[in-house]
C-alpha cells in the first residue's frame, strides 16, 4: 500500500481528497521499532505526532518516587501523543513499542501547520480528544469506584472492543502484555491479577495462552 493509502485509514484522514490526502503524505515519515524500543521520552521536547499504522504502544509515567505507572497501551489506528497541539509543551510521557511497531511521524510544525490549513481535520482532531477525556474520566471512575475483578473485566473490555478482532466464538485479541504491566494499569498488585485471571479462564471467559486470546464479552461481569 502506498502512504496515502495507509493514511486514509486514519479517521483523521479519512475524508481527503486524493489531492489532500497526497500532501499529508508528503508529511509523513515512517518509522519501525523493535520490542521494547523507545519512541520519546517524558519531559523531552515534543518533536512529532504519530500514526500507528501496526503493533502495539505503551506509555508510560513516572511519579515523584520514581515508580513507572503504565497510562496507556495503544494500537493499530491511534494517534499519540493526545496534549500540545498548538502549544509548546514537551512529551507527557515515554513511549515504548511493546512488540515490533511500524507508526507514521509528522513533525510538529508541520501538524500545526496541516490543521490550520484544513478546519475539517481540526474539527475531527477536537473529537479525537474529547473521546480521550471521556475515557480517562471512566478510567478514574473505575479506580475510584470498581472492586479488584471488576478492574481487570474493565480493561479485558476496553482492550477488545479497541483493538479485538470479534469472530463466531468470541472476540479475538492480540495482548503482548504481562500480569505485571496490567497491574500497573488497573491499580493493583500483580498476585491479585494473577488470581483473577485464572478465575476468568475457569470461568471460560477468556480462552489462549502467551499473547493469544479469545475472550467472550457475553461472559464478562
Amino acid at each position: 500500500m502506498s502512504v496515502s493509502q495507509d493514511l486514509k485509514e486514519f479517521s483523521l484522514f479519512r475524508d481527503l481528497t486524493p489531492e489532500e490526502l497526497a500532501r499529508v503524505a508528503e508529511l509523513a515519515v515512517l518509522r519501525q521499532y523493535r520490542r521494547g524500543e523507545t519512541i520519546f521520552i517524558e519531559g523531552t521536547p515534543r518533536e512529532a505526532v504519530y500514526f500507528l499504522l501496526r503493533g502495539l504502544i505503551k506509555v508510560v509515567k513516572v511519579d515523584e518516587e520514581g515508580r513507572e505507572h503504565i497510562v496507556a497501551v495503544l494500537g493499530k489506528g491511534q494517534m499519540f501523543p493526545h496534549v500540545g497541539f498548538f502549544q509548546d509543551l514537551p512529551y507527557p510521557g515515554t513511549a515504548s513499542a511493546m512488540e515490533p511497531t511500524s507508526v507514521y511521524a509528522i513533525s510538529t510544525r508541520s501538524f500545526d501547520a496541516l490543521l490550520r490549513r484544513h478546519p475539517p481535520i481540526a474539527l475531527k482532531l477536537l473529537r479525537v480528544l474529547a473521546d480521550r477525556i471521556v475515557q480517562l474520566q471512566a478510567k478514574l471512575q473505575e479506580l475510584a469506584v470498581y472492586d479488584s475483578r471488576e478492574r481487570v473485566v474493565a480493561f479485558l473490555r476496553h482492550f477488545a472492543e479497541e483493538q479485538g478482532r470479534a469472530g463466531p466464538e468470541g472476540v479475538h485479541v492480540h495482548l503482548p502484555i504481562t500480569h505485571a504491566e496490567i497491574a500497573q494499569m488497573v491499580g493493583l498488585r500483580r498476585e491479585s491479577v494473577n488470581r483473577i485471571w485464572n478465575q476468568l479462564r475457569r470461568e471460560g471467559v477468556i480462552e489462549g495462552e502467551r499473547d493469544t486470546w479469545v475472550i467472550h464479552l457475553d461472559r464478562l461481569q
